[in-house]
């Protein structure tokens, strides 16, 4: 028999953004933010512009590896949620009394397509 399952109240977004083949992802951290923020304040000090540019994303993903896939490389592209990063660094830990975990770090410049 099946679990009755009722929502009520204000729909929520649930779990991650996408998969990775090569690990069961369990986390991930996605940071937008501007690289350049110029803010100009009259002369009372009081902010009057402010100009962002060069949206930045940044990404952590966590996870288990899985035993028939091997790691991507440093500088390779992966796409995660619909988004395209750059891989900047892979962590690859492992004991032996658990599954390997691996942490993968990704950046997303707004010119780099």
């Amino acid at each position: 028999m099946a679990d009755t399952q009722i929502d009520y109240g204000v729909a929520h977004f649930f779990g991650l953004r996408g998969t990775e083949t090569y690990m069961t992802v369990q986390s991930d951290s996605i940071t937008d933010t501007f690289k350049l923020d110029v803010e100009v304040a009259d002369e009372h000090g009081r902010v009057i512009t402010d100009r962002l540019d060069d949206q930045y994303f940044e990404i952590t993903i966590d996870g288990v590896l899985l035993i028939a896939d091997s790691l991507p490389s440093n500088g390779d592209q992966f796409t995660y949620g619909g988004r395209q990063y750059i891989l900047k660094s892979i962590d690859d830990k492992g004991t032996n009394k658990d599954f390997r975990k691996v942490s993968v770090k990704g950046v997303k410049y707004q010119e780099i397509a």
